[in-house]
């Protein structure tokens, strides 16, 4: 329904100009996702798709894989935007503690034979022994 209302929405619209922001920037706005899912939906090809797209906004339009990746996920989902990431995993309370116990063990040891033993990767180590366990 929503795609429906935003298709009607940029027929009525006049011919976009485009910008000199627009023309540099390469990520496609969710108004020429919304035009092109619409276009591919009216035509079923994305060639028509980059016709219409190019006299529509005068900038070079998506690739044809963004196009039928779009429609997909429409398809699919019912939406033209991501989900928000959740940002970087966090390290389980149970990987903390061995760390911390195996260098309240061994306080010398370093980072890198510490990782190796507990099966984790080095940087992870540096992440909890700095900021958590304030280890310097």
């Amino acid at each position: 329904m929503f795609l429906i209302i935003m298709c009607r929405v940029l027929e009525l619209s006049p011919n976009a100009q485009p910008s000199a922001a627009s023309i540099e920037n390469k990520m496609a706005t969710l108004q020429h996702k919304i035009f092109c899912v619409c276009e591919f939906i009216k035509t079923e090809s994305a060639t028509a798709v980059h016709r219409v797209f190019r006299l529509s906004f005068n900038i070079q339009p998506p690739t044809r894989k963004s196009i039928c990746r779009w429609n997909h996920q429409f398809e699919q989902i019912g939406r033209l935007y991501k989900d928000k990431s959740s940002g970087r995993p966090r390290v389980s309370e149970e990987k903390v503690r061995g760390i911390q116990e195996s260098f309240e063990h061994s306080p010398r040891k370093s980072t890198r034979r510490a990782s190796r033993e507990l099966g984790i990767l080095q940087p992870t180590g540096w992440r909890v022994l700095r900021p958590r366990l304030l280890f310097n």
